[in-house]
């Protein structure tokens, strides 16, 4: 492995993800950027290099060097990709209040599992501060198994949320329902969809 490229490939399988989008979407990575980072067309600033060591548990020295100051052998946790604030919105890690951190592998957790961290009373009568909330890889839409049950949506316009997935009144729209007597979002257009799969208390 002579390339920063060729490293981050390393990372990203050794993490268990299939594809770099599927690695940059989980953590909230501008997928272009991680894509042209990892194919080689460009080397990653020292910045982005350690979002990725913290990501992928790795050292940035060896992302852009190759000075390998202990690689971490696997071990039995997820990544904890983003929290979870006001309105049950999820904010991933790599914007500015985002880090990034593991946390135990969930009961049946698929390769693709991952976490994010309740914070203060986000998810009423659903999680508590700090628990955890578990969830795989994301599909196209809202698979009609899925509805009435707990998900992560992203919104056609970038937003994300864990709320309760309903039909809306108009085709392919979704009304997004939360508890506490949070105002649902109606009509909403869903680009992308997780299921939760696991709620884990602190």
């Amino acid at each position: 492995m002579d390339t920063p490229a060729e490293r981050l490939r390393y990372l990203r399988k050794r993490a268990k993800f299939d594809t770099a989008t599927d690695a940059a979407r989980a953590f909230g990575w501008v997928v272009p950027t991680y894509l042209g980072h990892e194919n080689g067309d460009r080397t990653p600033s020292r910045k982005l290099a350690k979002q990725y060591a913290e990501a992928f548990r790795s050292s940035w020295e060896w992302i852009l060097e190759g000075d390998e100051k202990g690689l971490p052998p696997e071990d039995d946790t997820v990544p904890i990709v983003g929290y979870v604030g006001a309105g049950a919105q999820v904010v991933f890690s790599g914007e500015p209040e985002g880090t990034f951190d593991r946390a135990p592998r969930p009961p049946g957790a698929s390769k693709k599992t991952v976490a994010a961290r309740v914070t203060g009373d986000s998810m009423p009568g659903i999680a508590e501060d700090q628990w955890l909330v578990y969830y795989d890889e994301r599909v196209d839409g809202v698979p009609d198994e899925w509805i009435g049950e707990l998900c992560v949506v992203w919104l056609s316009d970038d937003r994300v949320y864990i709320k309760k997935v309903f039909r809306g009144r108009d085709p392919g729209t979704f009304d997004l329902i939360s508890t506490g007597g949070l105002s649902p979002l109606r009509d909403e257009e869903v680009a992308y969809s997780a299921k939760v799969t696991w709620i884990k208390p602190r």
